[in-house]
């Protein structure tokens, strides 16, 4: 419900910028998810591994401060960086960018802390408040939105606010619920906080090789192609990537399952069984309604993008298989390998893209999106063999009972 709302307001905020303020709103958010990523520490990763209560035996409610303090420090270290860079740099961003640096700043720290409390709420197995705190965000986000829509009017500031509030509320809630449940009584672990930093180093380089192959595009394309054709492929590849909330969702749930749990590797090859017929069913339905999808969701400006979309399908099939190979990989300490297959998933997305964007335009980038996804999940495959000494390809087999 909370992704329906999250469509919803997308589609009136394509309506109301158009293909080019939409490109130049693309890249704002693509500056703030490139700092927050580069400075978050994968502590979002680490978080899960260390809630395993069988291996770490440290009190929750101390996991939870340790969390917390660390969340902070990043998103201040986070938002300095980005500070510095448009302060000193202004010449690579747009002039919106600039105008707007602090709401920028402010959404970074906050989608920060807010993101990694959330994650460690799922890890503990408190789903259903979780899911709670998301119907808010997507019941604020369409009341705001649409009363800008009705009643005044929308621009990149009323976007902005909009979002500081709904995290805003989203901590408040998060703190509430920790409060009643007494977890803020616990106390700063340096120890606990080293660990999770440097399990958070080793993933690092995968957390940051993955928002290159799914998001930097834009920046290359921005570059190369000016804002209304970025804004073009950024409605594509939003459309694309929120329709996969069915199977994200599902990963959401399989994190807790597989980590607290023993028959973590049967349980990760039937959700790999479920996700590729089942969900690659569902993509190819999308891909035959790829013109009505993009016309409800960004309006008649944006239906140009349509080709850019039924190619992102193809990523939207891929992606999702390879994260839910994500839980096993977490459960089973493999940070190294997870890196070194996402840096060099980053430098095949770096290279295709600079080669396909200036030759194909946004094309060029849904191609190079969808070959990196289809190769990534082969290589997370692999992995997947090598941790479990056990054949991966059985997800391939008709069982479903």
């Amino acid at each position: 419900m909370a992704l329906a709302a999250g469509l919803f307001m997308a589609a009136i905020i394509n309506r109301s910028l158009g293909p080019s303020l939409r490109g130049i709103y693309a890249e704002m958010q693509t500056w703030i998810g490139l700092f927050a990523v580069l400075f978050g520490m994968s502590m979002d990763t680490a978080i899960y591994h260390f809630a395993n209560k069988a291996i770490y035996k440290a009190d929750p409610k101390s996991k939870l401060i340790t969390a917390l303090l660390l969340s902070l420090i990043c998103g201040l270290i986070g938002a300095l960086a980005l500070t510095f860079f448009v302060l000193v740099w202004p010449e690579n961003v747009s002039a919106e960018t600039v105008r707007y640096l602090w709401f920028l700043d402010g959404l970074l720290i906050s989608t920060m802390v807010v993101s990694n409390l959330l994650v460690f709420l799922q890890a503990m197995g408190h789903l259903k408040y979780s899911a709670i705190i998301g119907l808010v965000q997507g019941i604020l986000n369409v009341a705001l939105i649409g009363y800008a829509y009705l009643v005044l009017f929308i621009d990149f500031q009323v976007i902005l606010i909009t979002l500081l509030i709904i995290q805003t509320v989203s901590f408040l809630m998060l703190i509430v619920k920790f409060k009643k449940d007494g977890f803020l009584e616990g106390r700063f672990l340096k120890g606990l906080a080293k660990r999770i930093v440097v399990a958070g180093v080793k993933q690092h380089l995968a957390t940051v090789a993955t928002f290159v192959y799914t998001k930097v595009n834009q920046l290359i394309l921005f570059k190369y192609c000016g804002d209304s054709e970025t804004g073009m492929f950024s409605v594509s590849l939003s459309a694309a990537f929120y329709l996969m909330f069915i199977p994200m969702t599902f990963q959401t749930i399989l994190y807790p399952r597989v980590i607290h749990t023993s028959d973590d590797y049967e349980v990760t090859i039937r959700s790999l069984r479920l996700g590729f017929y089942s969900w690659g069913g569902i993509v190819v339905l999308m891909t035959f309604f790829a013109k009505p999808i993009l016309y409800i969701y960004g309006g008649q400006n944006f239906l140009p993008a349509v080709t850019s979309f039924r190619i992102l399908m193809i990523a939207t099939w891929f992606l999702p298989l390879s994260s839910l190979v994500a839980p096993y990989c977490v459960k089973k300490g493999a940070f190294c390998a997870m890196a070194i297959t996402a840096v060099v998933l980053g430098l095949i997305s770096v290279a295709l893209n600079l080669y396909l964007i200036p030759n194909f335009f946004g094309t060029g980038a849904a191609l190079a999106t969808a070959s990196t996804c289809m190769i990534g999940f082969g290589i997370s495959l692999i992995l997947l063999r090598h941790l479990s000494k056990r054949n991966p390809f059985d997800f391939m087999k008709l069982r479903f009972s």
